[in-house]
């Protein structure tokens, strides 16, 4: 999923489970001393590859790389008549949601607990007899989405791929997962067009088995 031209990272990267980036990495360490690749977490450092550095840096710095071919996956014709969607996404501990539905029957939120089915989109926890979405093969979709509970979500969409709507109204990388954070209200938009019925769900397994997964159909 090429950028339109390769990006220079000026705070750290924040990847959610699934998603995925390439790095070229200016490594500064001298020869015989080791580099690392460090995640972040709650302010401290853990190192997650550890490189060995051998030979003599180089006298001159390389250039950026060339961006790669465009992929054409990257366009999403008719944003002005994209077909609006929603989801909200409810449920957990901190959260506010009182009750809802699971397998056709609305439930107390300590009843889901003790089911251990807590986590909730538009209403629903777990699969939905009935598609999230119906969507023709061919449409623009507009999916705005709302994270109204205390915890982050990966939200990852089978079978297609999507570009989030900046606030100034560009479009940012193609992504088949979005991290949400708490409070947050992001839109992305992509093209429907793969037909078949399509996963949606957090790729924080835990939350997805707890009821964060719904689906889409194109036809």
């Amino acid at each position: 999923m090429p950028l339109a031209q390769p990006q220079r990272l000026g705070e750290p990267l924040i990847l959610g489970p699934g998603q995925r980036a390439d790095l070229i990495v200016d490594v500064t360490a001298d020869s015989g001393e080791t580099a690392h690749l460090v995640r972040l977490d709650n302010g401290e450092g853990m190192s997650q590859v550890a490189l060995t550095v051998t030979g003599r840096a180089s006298a001159v710095r390389r250039d950026d790389p060339p961006a790669l071919p465009r992929n054409a996956n990257m366009d999403v014709p008719g944003l002005d008549n994209a077909v609006p969607v929603r989801l909200n996404m409810e449920g957990g501990a901190m959260g506010r949601m009182q009750s809802a539905v699971l397998n056709g029957e609305r439930k107390s939120f300590r009843d889901l607990v003790d089911e251990n089915e807590y986590w909730a989109l538009n209403g629903t926890v777990g699969m939905p007899d009935a598609p999230h979405a119906g969507l023709a093969l061919g449409q623009t979709v507009k999916l705005e989405i709302s994270n109204d509970t205390s915890f982050p979500h990966a939200m990852h969409l089978h079978g297609m791929h999507f570009r989030e709507i900046g606030e100034d109204g560009t479009l940012g990388p193609l992504r088949d997962t979005i991290t949400m954070f708490r409070g947050e209200t992001r839109t992305v938009v992509f093209v429907a067009d793969n037909p078949g019925d399509w996963l949606f769900h957090c790729h924080m397994l835990s939350h997805a088995a707890a009821g964060m997964m719904t689906w889409m159909r194109v036809t």
